[in-house]
């Protein structure tokens, strides 16, 4: 037990607006007047801190107050934060208001101030069910005659307010199609009651009907709404068959349901929306649709089952490893095993059922990594266990998506680490603006304090998935002062080294802006120098952001904003790294997770090419501390010979570490690689892809696409391995020829 005192507290007052009361003893709350709201309206906001403390199981508040007569106090629960100094009537979304007492009852409109879905859930009767349901478990008239007290309330009034069907299509589709729903479970159970008279029972049933009619003639909106529209049409079809157009009805909406899912994916299988909250719920939505067509006798087609296998494998491989979703565009972290294991189930698919019981049934996925090019995302992941790594790249685009081209979104270890911001709400409030509308609450650069425009062009461009690492590499032209560009290697391991070049479009000086986001609890510090920034979580995993040049960007912890659930806000703080400059330039930053606390360590060198500039080819000399040391090269432009420190390359990218593990190359459109002028690896063809792994043991793996055996040293690739002991080529042990501290094993095709 532990008793707590408000942190904050205030009030706020209708007929003073702009007023703050943060600084009275006494708070006010007061409800008069017809409305929702009048002059004398007064609301009070207590606000609790709870660090520190367990998962609270219960929680009883105490107030002490005065009335000049008894009066019912309504308490609402409220995941906002605010502060108390400046909280106004004015600047407050809001989302309780009170009929209570008023003749007119409430007008199923939107209040002035209201958060903007307040026109929208209420008429769609959420609250049915449980009332419903109370009705049910106690048996208590009150609760059947409230409920349908409101029902017929709401279609009296809005009956009045819309020329197409009345109350059976008001206030839109999306809403007629929430509260059929909602009325269709409440309708089984209140039609036994005695309050539900013969005219009350006309009422709901003709509100029902056209309801239908609406539906049937109706498809509004993103695929999301088109869907549930339909599936209420069919509900609506399959509970009530004494409607005239029912067997039309249970057509038309199985048809448009099939035709839907077949528009709102990409052909890679991707969901149309950029968002993987509305993926889940779309989802999940054709599962229990299924299921309900199945117990009534109907079944989807073998094509759209096929489509809709697609879409599952999309919010697989979209999943983090720890099973939640990785909450880009307007979306909260959920999470998403059940809807995977259930489509598992409907369409028969192991790896579904893999992934959606964290590996209790079911095969795992043979693949780890993947690309959608169509949606234009890529993920990168070591496996499927929840302490594995993983990366996702967007360039996406669509319904619902933010302002997040080419935005990163990284966990390891057991948590997210890079995380995206999440949606607090859909509200004016500036905090769920910044968080929905601006490229600077996300993981990528923005471009002269401009937003994106994520309907631009873009893709991802590279895409290479080797055992050893993957790359890849993608585009925006979603800025209109420059070209975006990002190449990220990612290594199993957990280690993520980003390169960002940017390409004006003019000659002029822009302003970019790196930012990289964390949670609220991760306590990030910025260390001077290096201009590293590290969280520090009082337990497991933490990341470093070490970003190359540090004398050459302004670097700064600023504040920001956090959702870790809709309608829910904390603050928290970002890393920003900030260039000006004209013409081309480039951000490289390595990203190191840790299991533990951050290595202060850690580090990053330029390493000049030359006279090359860093827009053409970067190469960086990395500090892993316990993990060993490295060096890394990127060509932006046409591979060509080029040295750096001791290496000397001719391809497209390389990365060396190491460290007492062992050594580790990797390299992309390459043949040589050579340091202190001794070879590396020499081939007689160039090489897409290449890792070679030394092991303690003397154990080396080769990994590469397009590799087959060979001993030839005419034809095999040379590798220094003097202590080689066995080859693994592609997971298989091949022979292998030795000539001094060179060995050959596989050959390129």
């Amino acid at each position: 037990m532990k008793t707590l005192h408000p942190s904050h507290g205030t009030y706020i007052w209708a007929g003073n607006p702009d007023t703050a009361y943060g600084d009275k003893y006494l708070m006010q709350v007061s409800d008069q007047g017809t409305g929702p709201f009048s002059a004398a309206t007064r609301k009070a906001y207590l606000q609790f801190d709870l660090a520190g403390l367990p998962e609270v199981t219960k929680a009883e508040l105490s107030l002490t107050g005065s009335a000049d007569a008894k009066k019912d106090v309504m308490l609402y629960g409220n995941g906002d934060t605010f502060t108390e100094a400046s909280r106004t009537w004015s600047n407050t979304v809001q989302y309780t208001y009170s009929w209570q007492g008023d003749p007119g009852g409430f007008d199923w409109k939107q209040p002035a101030g209201a958060d903007k879905e307040y026109l929208v859930q209420l008429p769609r009767f959420f609250f049915a069910g449980p009332l419903a349901v109370a009705y049910r478990e106690t048996g208590d008239e009150k609760h059947a005659k409230a409920l349908i007290g409101l029902m017929t309330d709401f279609v009296k009034d809005a009956d009045a307010y819309d020329s197409d069907e009345g109350a059976g299509s008001y206030p839109n589709s999306l809403s007629v199609a929430r509260r059929v729903q909602n009325w269709i479970a409440a309708y089984e159970i209140l039609r036994t009651s005695p309050s539900l008279t013969p005219e009350a029972n006309t009422e709901i049933l003709r509100a029902l009907n056209r309801s239908g009619v609406h539906l049937e003639e109706s498809e509004q909106g993103a695929p999301n709404r088109k869907q549930t529209q339909k599936v209420a049409l069919l509900h609506t079809a399959v509970y009530f068959p004494e409607f005239f157009r029912a067997p039309k009805w249970r057509a038309n909406a199985v048809a448009s349901l099939e035709g839907q899912l077949h528009d709102s994916t990409h052909p890679d299988g991707g969901y149309w929306e950029a968002t993987d909250g509305y993926a889940r719920a779309y989802a999940s939505q054709y599962v229990d649709t299924a299921l309900f067509m199945r117990e009534h006798g109907m079944e989807f087609s073998s094509t759209t089952r096929a489509r809709l296998r697609k879409l599952a494998r999309f919010l697989m491989d979209q999943t983090f490893p720890n099973g939640y979703g990785p909450v880009y565009g307007d979306s909260e972290p959920k999470d998403q095993r059940s809807t995977l294991r259930r489509l598992g189930e409907l369409l028969g698919d192991e790896e579904l059922i893999h992934v959606g019981t964290s590996g209790a049934s079911g095969r795992e996925p043979a693949h780890t990594s993947s690309l959608y090019p169509d949606t234009r995302v890529a993920v990168s992941r070591s496996g499927w266990a929840a302490e594995d790594s993983y990366l996702r790249l967007n360039a996406d685009r669509g319904n619902h998506s933010h302002a997040d081209e080419l935005a990163i979104t990284a966990y390891a270890y057991g948590r997210p680490l890079l995380p995206d911001m999440g949606t607090f709400n859909y509200s004016s409030d500036p905090r769920a603006q910044w968080l929905r509308k601006s490229t600077e609450a996300h993981n990528t650069i923005e471009i002269d304090d401009q937003a994106q425009d994520s309907k631009a062009a873009g893709a991802i461009t590279h895409w290479i998935s080797n055992p050893a690492f993957d790359l890849i590499g993608a585009h925006t032209e979603a800025s209109e002062g420059a070209l975006h560009e990002r190449s990220v290697l990612s290594l199993p391991s957990g280690l993520w080294v980003v390169s960002d070049r940017l390409k004006p479009s003019d000659g002029a000086a822009h302003r970019y802006e790196q930012n990289w986001h964390f949670a609220s609890e991760a306590n990030p510090s910025l260390r001077s120098g290096q201009k590293a920034a590290a969280t520090a979580f009082s337990d497991g995993a933490n990341i470093s952001v070490v970003p190359a040049d540090p004398g050459k960007l302004s670097a700064s912890l600023r504040d920001g904003s956090y959702a870790p659930a809709m309608y829910r806000v904390e603050d928290a703080r970002y890393a920003s790294y900030v260039k000006t400059a004209a013409g081309r330039t480039t951000f490289d930053t390595l990203l190191l997770p840790s299991r533990g606390a951050a290595d202060p360590s850690v580090a990053v060198e330029r390493i000049p090419v030359g006279s090359t500039p860093t827009h053409q080819a970067t190469a960086l000399g990395l500090g892993l501390g316990e993990r060993g040391d490295a060096v890394y090269y990127k060509s932006w432009t046409t591979p060509a010979s080029r040295s750096f420190g001791s290496y000397t390359f001719d391809g497209k990218l390389l990365y060396a570490q190491t460290g007492t593990a062992g050594r580790s190359i990797v390299m992309v459109d390459g043949t040589s690689i050579e340091r202190d002028g001794e070879s590396l690896v020499t081939s007689p063809e160039p090489v897409k892809d290449l890792a070679v792994r030394v092991g303690a043991d003397g154990t080396v793996r080769i990994d590469g696409s397009g590799l087959t055996a060979s001993v030839d040293p005419a034809r095999a690739i040379a590798i220094a391995a003097p202590d080689a002991a066995e080859v693994v080529l592609n997971g298989s042990p091949v022979p292998f020829h030795r000539d001094g501290r060179l060995i050959y094993a596989a050959a390129a095709t």
